[in-house]
């Protein structure tokens, strides 16, 4: 399943209730929520469903269509090129996003964020994206992560040497065709 953090205004419109009453449960501690670091309020939608359940609350299905997201980690020590997908993917929608500078960050934030598709660069201080994916493959609960490799060495080598992962982009790409690897993948 597809996971996306929900605005207040989403999970209202995914329960069915007003905005004041998702609030209200927030602050009566019934509903989980954390803050972005802008200030601003998200709901995981494990914990929306866990709490629809416990009050018998039947969620919209047309709106829960809407907040499946895939979730993308982009791990890459150049700031630029995590700041070009940032911007790239939220422009482009169905797409959250957080960053890793290296393999070593990546494997805390994958424990926990849990992406659906992790875009990753080869050569990194740390642990590098060789180590990653060996790491990551190790795990049977990271079995269906997509893995897509971010390089400027494309060549038949560093093919073979990545092993098991979905697909291998070359550095420099454009955004039309970013955007477009991304929507496959993620079908």
């Amino acid at each position: 399943m597809k996971k996306h953090a929900l605005t207040t205004n989403e999970a209202a419109g995914l329960l069915g209730f007003a905005r004041t009453s998702v609030i209200n449960w927030v602050e009566k501690g019934e509903l989980k929520s954390f803050l972005t670091p802008g200030g601003h309020r998200r709901f995981e939608m494990e914990d929306i469903q866990a709490f629809a359940t416990k009050r018998g609350i039947q969620l919209d299905s047309e709106e829960s269509s809407k907040a499946d997201t895939n979730r993308v980690l982009v791990v890459d020590d150049d700031k630029d090129f995590r700041q070009f997908s940032l911007e790239t993917l939220e422009l482009a929608g169905n797409f959250e996003v957080k960053e890793a500078v290296n393999g070593i960050e990546a494997a805390l934030i994958t424990g926990s964020w849990k992406p659906n598709i992790i875009l990753l660069d080869l050569h990194m201080p740390q642990m590098d994206g060789y180590e990653f994916i060996e790491q990551l493959r190790r795990d049977e609960q990271f079995k269906d992560t997509k893995i897509i490799v971010l390089t400027a060495y494309a060549d038949e080598e560093t093919r073979a040497k990545v092993g098991d992962v979905h697909d291998l982009i070359c550095k420099p790409i454009g955004i039309k065709d970013f955007v477009n690897k991304l929507r496959d993948v993620s079908k």
